[in-house]
């Protein structure tokens, strides 16, 4: 009798260990002075156990959380393997780029910095010695260069730059953000002529309806749709989302279309692309099943591949590293708001998901007790 108890007790024991346990989570939220924010947590298994589950029902500002809706409904209608096509027109004197939402345009990231270097020399090579305008045709787009919701006093930074038909240099010089992103490209295919000895006897100029060119010299792909997402999800670049999306939503925030392509997951309402306005809201239990629909069989390698990853490129490259092969999630913070949502892969071949939304905090660095929390669901 007494070796039974001893080996049910290590049985329990064991378990105990396999499992998260609530009260580690609820002592980290008690945590001063987070104990006054707002959280909303869901943790469940594959077989749809709900591990933790905090305020999963309930609205919450997610940050760049919301970069996992934006990129699901980008994949679903456009593809991870389409290239975007900025395309080049000599009509009538006149240069024009034809903008297609191309975000990696002039990004050193990409190695495209000299991309206009390029036009000088197809130009050079027909003989062209002089043009008229440079042209920057943004129509692909609507004049919405500003997402509903954005706060005035992040237009000028770099992370808020305008959005527009036409991307260079990722829309921004150093920290700031330029004011007119198809001007700014014109300008910089303008300078490029001029230095390689092109004269511009006309202006930069931006062109916002339809129009048909003639004259088709070149067409500049972009990298793999699904390359462009590691930069948006990794790296959390809002530019990249908030073109991405208005490109798949037909050049519009047409929020309808990602109703229909991920409405299903559950409650969210957005108002840009990227997370940065706080009017988005989502709830932890639509974050979970969205992350479960990336898990499937079919879709984890490219999820896998795209979303975050501890001690790797990007946004967790510092947090959580004992996590590097079992971890992918994605971050989100502004001002008072901390995310993480992920996905852990667990013994067996097992998967849990989590999401981890925390609104109305003033803790200086909220994300040691996100990954405090990672770490306990993660055993």
């Amino acid at each position: 009798m007494e070796l039974r108890v001893k080996y049910v007790l290590c049985l329990l024991l064991f378990a105990g260990c396999a499992t998260t346990r609530p009260n580690a989570i609820d002592r980290t939220i008690a945590t001063k002075p987070l104990d006054h924010a707002i959280w909303a947590i869901l943790v469940e298994d594959d077989d749809g156990k709900v591990v933790y589950s905090r305020n999963a029902g309930t609205m919450m500002i997610p940050a760049s959380n919301r970069k996992l809706f934006a990129a699901a409904t980008v994949v679903n209608c456009l593809g991870a393997d389409t290239r975007l096509a900025t395309r080049l027109y000599l009509d009538d004197n006149d240069v024009v780029l034809a903008g297609d939402g191309d975000p990696s345009l002039g990004s050193a990231r990409y190695e495209r910095d000299r991309e206009f270097d390029g036009v000088a020399e197809l130009l050079r090579a027909r003989g062209v010695a002089s043009v008229r305008d440079v042209i920057a045709d943004v129509s692909r787009f609507d004049r919405v260069r500003v997402p509903g919701g954005w706060k005035v006093g992040n237009l000028t930074s770099n992370y808020a730059a305008p959005v527009d038909a036409i991307a260079w240099n990722e829309n921004a010089i150093g920290d700031d953000a330029v004011p007119d992103p198809a001007l700014f490209a014109a300008g910089a295919l303008r300078d490029a002529l001029v230095a390689r000895g092109i004269a511009v006897t006309g202006t930069p100029r931006v062109v916002t309806e339809p129009h048909e060119w003639r004259g088709h010299i070149a067409t500049f792909e972009s990298p793999f749709i699904a390359h462009l997402l590691t930069t948006m999800l990794k790296n959390s670049h809002n530019l990249y989302a908030e073109m991405l999306f208005k490109r798949a939503a037909g050049g519009t925030y047409d929020f309808s279309v990602e109703q229909r392509a991920v409405g299903e997951m559950g409650l969210f309402r957005f108002v840009d692309g990227s997370g940065l306005a706080p009017d988005d809201l989502v709830t932890p239990e639509a974050v979970v099943n969205l992350l479960r629909w990336m898990n499937e069989p079919s879709r984890r390698g490219f999820w896998w591949a795209v979303l975050a990853q501890p001690n790797g490129e990007g946004t967790l490259r510092r947090r959580l590293v004992t996590l590097e092969q079992r971890m992918r999630g994605k971050t989100g913070t502004i001002n008072g708001v901390a995310a993480l949502s992920g996905i852990i892969a667990m013994p067996r071949g097992r998967y849990r998901y989590f999401s981890i939304i925390v609104n109305h905090h003033l803790a200086d660095d909220a994300t040691k007790a996100i990954d405090a929390i990672v770490s306990e669901i993660a055993q």
